[in-house]
């Protein structure tokens, strides 16, 4: 199924058949219905997207708050130091990053993440100002939303 979400994703329209049944590829590339098909989903992801939700693997969570859950489901926001509630896991800047709601909801979205995972830990919940004046080099988002795949 991970590779029919992939497709799909990717704009491929994907069929699931028994490819050991005597004339069943035959039959999907003649377009005839054989298994299950999946049409291609209008995500508009970018291949960057594509390959940060499906290649890049993550070395650590952001636990967040509704709030921040919201805004990333509803909206291209960034995600920022302030909506982050819990750091799991050790990773570097650069690194990317699964990002899930409290309460133990599943995975929203996927990122890379500007800071290290000791870096958020001293600024976690803390608005821009704030992580400032202790990282005077920061940048604002945690995860930029370009550089962020929702689902």
């Amino acid at each position: 199924m991970v590779a029919a979400d992939m497709a799909t994703a990717a704009g491929i329209s994907t069929v699931i058949c028994n490819g050991l049944r005597a004339g069943a590829l035959e039959a999907v590339l003649a377009g005839s219905r054989e298994g299950t098909l999946f049409t291609p989903r209008e995500t508009g992801h970018s291949s960057f997207k594509l390959w940060l939700k499906y290649a890049k693997p993550a070395h650590g969570t952001l636990v967040i708050d509704e709030g921040a859950a919201r805004a990333l489901r509803e909206g291209s926001a960034s995600l920022l130091p302030v909506g982050i509630v819990s750091v799991e896991g050790e990773f570097d800047a650069g690194d990317a990053v699964e990002i899930a709601g409290q309460a133990g909801t599943k995975t929203i979205a996927k990122g890379v993440c500007n800071y290290s995972a000791q870096e958020l830990k001293r600024v976690i919940g803390m608005k821009t100002e704030a992580v400032r004046e202790i990282l005077p080099h920061a940048t604002d988002e945690a995860v930029h939303r370009d550089y962020l795949v929702v689902g």
